[in-house]
């Protein structure tokens, strides 16, 4: 099933904008001159768009090549993501439940649950599938595998390293807004309690994110992509479990462009600001409330292709990414990204 962008039509020809309510059209196959997309020469910001065009571009170019990272994208595809994670520097790992969960629920050292983390360092591995059923509307599910080294402070404490699932996610997006240049879309996102709490694969509870998505052609070349949700436990008489308030945005920008390769530049800011829970300090359990997080990240993303053209590889690109904590609380201290993407 495709995944249908802003600027189609599913009975437009694969790859062609039109305005909404229009039709596409195409001198393909026709015998008529190729265009500066055919030839694959990037001359202006005709090619801009017609590089991108069915393969993943932007929502204008009718490919859905959203050049973000970190950020979540607001556009509704049909598509496959695997994704692979490594940080360090994970001080505070039960702050409100956000990583994995606080108290007598979560790791603890030999000695007894209840002290705190003094480091941890994570990989996570996911699989990501999302289908569009119509242009503003997909499902998906997020299938991570979790890897944590954590040591702890106290009294001769043992680091625990452990692997296996994590909190399995899964949501929908509905867009509001659908249109050539701009998308807003309502997600909403489940963490189910699927991964081992006490191993700190999990948080141990269920937890719902609503929040918003935004799509935003800048220019020919520059595209911004934002989001604001709201991490919100389900009360299970962990004192721990928070609400937690995730933002931020990013530049993507289309350095260069061909029908067969294009090369996105990517930059990103987010924050995180806790409104509630705790987080461990020794054996006692304090208040995590006003601690705000931001972090920075840049990264390169590559396309190929164009989707009507035959082979896997041209339904594909690629992210390489590296993130940075700003601030003194954080999440991890250094993250690194590598991404696949395959389109449908």
């Amino acid at each position: 099933m495709p995944g249908y962008l802003p600027g189609t039509t599913p009975n437009a020809s694969p790859g062609i904008p039109t305005a909404p309510g229009g039709t596409g059209s195409s001198t393909e196959g026709q015998g008529g001159t190729p265009s500066t997309s055919e030839t694959g020469t990037d001359t202006g910001s005709g090619s801009d768009l017609a590089g991108l065009s069915g393969a993943g571009g932007s929502a204008v170019g009718g490919g859905g090549f959203t050049g973000v990272g970190y950020i979540e994208t607001a556009i509704p595809l049909t598509q496959y993501r695997f994704r692979v994670d490594a940080a360090n520097g994970d001080n505070e790992p039960d702050r409100a439940d956000y990583f994995y969960a606080g108290g007598p629920s979560g790791p603890g050292p030999s000695t007894g649950p209840g002290f705190a983390a003094k480091n941890v360092d994570f990989e996570v591995m996911s699989n990501y599938l999302e289908i569009a059923f119509n242009p503003r509307f997909s499902a998906w599910i997020d299938v991570p595998y979790r890897w944590v080294d954590i040591t702890f402070y106290g009294p001769n404490p043992r680091p625990q390293v452990n692997e296996g699932l994590s909190d399995i996610q899964f949501g929908f997006k509905s867009a509001l807004i659908y249109e050539l240049a701009r998308v807003l879309t309502f997600q909403m996102r489940v963490y189910a309690p699927t991964g081992n709490a006490a191993l700190g694969l999990g948080r141990g509870d269920w937890n719902f994110e609503p929040g918003l998505l935004f799509y935003q052609r800048l220019a020919s070349r520059l595209f911004f992509e934002g989001e604001f949700m709201d991490f919100i436990p389900i009360p299970n008489g962990n004192d721990y479990a928070g609400n937690v308030l995730t933002y931020g945005g990013g530049l993507s920008y289309l350095l260069y462009n061909t029908p067969e390769f294009r090369i996105i530049p990517v930059t990103e800011l987010m924050g995180w600001s806790v409104l509630s829970g705790q987080e461990s300090a020794g054996t006692l359990a304090v208040s995590a409330a006003g601690n705000t997080i931001v972090n920075a990240k840049f990264g390169l993303r590559f396309g190929f292709g164009q989707l009507r053209q035959l082979g896997l590889l041209n339904r594909a690109d690629f992210y390489v990414g590296y993130g940075r904590a700003l601030t003194g609380d954080v999440w991890y201290k250094n993250m690194a990204r590598f991404e696949f993407r395959l389109r449908f």
